[in-house]
């Protein structure tokens, strides 16, 4: 597990700052063609509205409502800036990587930018928040898959 330190704290902050600014105000996109999930954290109440446009196995376009603590919000910043990343296989890959680290059981992702959630380990009532954008992608590509 990294360090707990000032500096580490100080630049974990700031990274949060960072993503979050990607999110810091609604971007919805129309239905149709946009599909839309809400998914909510049991334990902190953060939530997040998540709109997709799903072609050909990949997420086209991207909008959200984030009402969610600072993980929630830089997660899903995180998430709109991969953009491009955005298949099902990476979505529910990525996840799993972020839900080991959370856990303890890895420090990096194929996502280096993830790897700053070791710092929030000992937080597991927040946790919920962070994974949010990755419960609302698999939503939607189940949603996307049953379509056909």
């Amino acid at each position: 597990m990294p360090e707990l330190t000032e500096e580490s704290l100080e630049t974990f902050y700031r990274t949060l700052k960072r993503y979050q600014q990607r999110v810091h105000a609604d971007q919805r996109l129309p239905a149709p063609p946009a599909d839309s999930v809400s998914v909510r954290s049991r334990l902190c109440g953060s939530a997040l509205t998540l709109d997709a446009v799903i072609a050909q196995g990949r997420v086209q376009q991207l909008g959200w409502s984030v009402h969610a603590c600072a993980l929630g919000q830089a997660c899903t910043g995180i998430v709109a800036g991969r953009l491009a990343d955005l298949d099902e296989a990476t979505v529910r890959r990525v996840g799993g990587q972020l839900r080991a680290i959370l856990k303890g059981e890895q420090d990096d992702s194929d996502w280096p930018e993830l790897a700053m959630f070791a710092l929030v380990r000992d937080v597991p009532n927040r946790h919920g928040s962070a994974l949010l954008p990755f419960e609302a992608l698999d939503l939607l590509f189940e949603r996307a898959r049953s379509r056909g």
